[in-house]
């Protein structure tokens, strides 16, 4: 019996694991669409051997006891990684997630049309940038950026003082929106267009634009960059062995996995080898030719809990519906 794993599309190529495919073809992968999803999925009966989480999640798998610790004496890379990386999810000095890449939420814009006067979120709120902002349609998205801007301690626990601050910023901002984006491709189709000129947005979308020569840039905001990432973890109850799991965990963590990455996803690899493989003008491109100073810097994005994120969505809705 091979191995059973969840993950995104796109992640379950030979390009992600080489020398795991070329020694053992195809594990038979399952794809989800969120990390919630995949988290159902397990819970209701469902068992991989690994899956690919982001590493907000890794608290409420753990918590909910269905993955073990990873064993990192028998990761080959584990030393190579950025130390923040190692260090996401920890609890009793026990490692929950073997990393694989990251990325960042941030405000893009259009280099050639917006001179940010300062590197802060504070571009979202921009009152001459009216009717060109577009802000992203989740709570995620929308309060985090608000609590980031609005100066709160944790934006993904915020104090209701906090909150109202935030809600009153997002009310101020409403008017200057042309649209809250959901589809990542409708957002990209709009800055291409000049439509919009500054957004919340991701790396993926600036390498896009950027390969169709368009002058994009990702700003690195002084209240912090918000940084996701991401990684395999491993299943108590699971269907394979656990030295094939271990051995497809380091086929994924090599520089060369990382460096596929950086080049086809725009994303950062977790391996701090992978960067002397690609050129240095997509390093620069993509804003990631400093990796160990914006991980440094991140705020690593965290999982609201359930009341908290109540309280986010309420705001949310009033904030969208309002006149």
């Amino acid at each position: 019996a091979g191995l059973t794993i969840l993950s995104w599309s796109g992640y379950d190529i030979p390009e992600m694991a080489p020398d795991f495919f070329k020694a053992h073809g195809k594990p038979a992968f399952t794809l989800m669409g969120s990390d919630e999803e995949g988290f159902q999925k397990v819970a209701a009966g469902f068992r991989p051997d690994l899956a690919h989480h982001t590493s907000f999640i890794v608290g409420k798998l753990r918590d909910a006891g269905l993955i073990q610790p990873i064993d990192v004496s028998r990761l080959t890379h584990w030393n190579d990684f950025f130390p923040e990386l190692r260090s996401i999810e920890m609890t009793d000095g026990k490692v929950w997630i073997a990393p694989c890449s990251w990325g960042n939420s941030s405000v893009i814009y259009r280099a050639d049309l917006v001179k940010p006067t300062e590197d802060s979120w504070g571009v979202l709120w921009d009152e001459q940038l009216k009717g060109k902002i577009s802000a992203r349609d989740a709570v995620e998205g929308l309060l985090i950026t608000a609590g980031l801007y609005g100066e709160a301690v944790d934006p993904w626990d915020m104090t209701d003082a906090e909150l109202a601050r935030a809600k009153e910023l997002l009310l101020r901002q409403k008017p200057l929106v042309k649209f809250y984006w959901s589809s990542q491709t409708a957002l990209e189709q709009s800055l291409a267009s000049g439509e919009v000129t500054a957004a919340y947005g991701w790396n993926a979308s600036v390498a896009l634009l950027r390969k169709q020569g368009i002058d994009m840039a990702m700003l690195r905001p002084k209240e912090g960059i918000v940084t996701w990432t991401d990684g395999l973890v491993l299943f108590k109850d699971r269907p394979g062995s656990e030295d094939l799991a271990y051995e497809f965990i380091n086929a994924y963590m090599t520089p060369e996995v990382g460096k596929f990455l950086i080049d086809s996803y725009g994303y950062g690899s977790g391996n701090e080898k992978a960067y002397a493989l690609v050129k240095p003008e997509r390093l620069k491109e993509l804003g990631i030719e400093e990796p160990a100073k914006i991980l440094a810097t991140s705020r690593f994005q965290k999982q609201i809990n359930p009341e908290i994120r109540q309280k986010y969505q309420a705001i949310f809705d009033e904030v969208k519906f309002a006149g």
